[in-house]
């Protein structure tokens, strides 16, 4: 699946940035993505490719399941979220938390991954670890250095 991220033009304008799903069979999902929304996206392309997952977010996408159903109140999506895609949630939470304290950003004591991985449903080793560290990164550094309206794109294999 091709997953392609592009940086709007001008997110107070109704211009935001959007995150389209290219399937192998040439469908189409696609959303707008809210302010900031890019890293939680990118944080869970990072987890999914490092561990293997195929049954979270983008691994739902690429067989068939449209992103905007995602947001739909539990009783009205056309499908139950597997426990692989709740078990992914947290580490993208923690990825993120990561992030924003190794950029000096949180309050929280060094080592958040190591005060709270024995509470993940996932269980990390220490290369793993660093490996998802330097794919958001880099996503994230790809994305800072686009200009407006131009587009980043991912592969996504299963």
């Amino acid at each position: 699946m091709v997953i392609r991220f592009k940086k709007g033009k001008n997110q107070w304008k109704h211009k935001p940035d959007t995150l389209t799903c290219i399937r192998e069979d040439g469908s189409v999902t696609w959303t707008h993505l809210h302010r900031g929304f890019v890293q939680h996206d990118f944080a869970h392309y990072v987890v999914e490719t490092t561990l293997g997952f195929e049954n979270a977010f983008f691994g739902l996408v690429a067989r068939g399941y449209d992103i905007p159903d995602f947001s739909e109140p539990k009783a009205e999506r056309p499908f139950e979220i597997p426990t692989e895609a709740i078990d992914t949630e947290p580490v993208v939470a923690l990825l993120q938390a990561d992030l924003l304290e190794s950029l000096g950003y949180s309050g929280e004591s060094d080592g958040i991954f190591q005060d709270h991985s024995a509470a993940l449903p996932v269980n990390l080793t220490d290369e793993q670890l660093e490996v998802m560290r330097r794919k958001l990164r880099a996503l994230l550094q790809r994305w800072r250095d686009l200009q407006p309206g131009e587009s980043m794109t991912l592969q996504f294999k299963m």
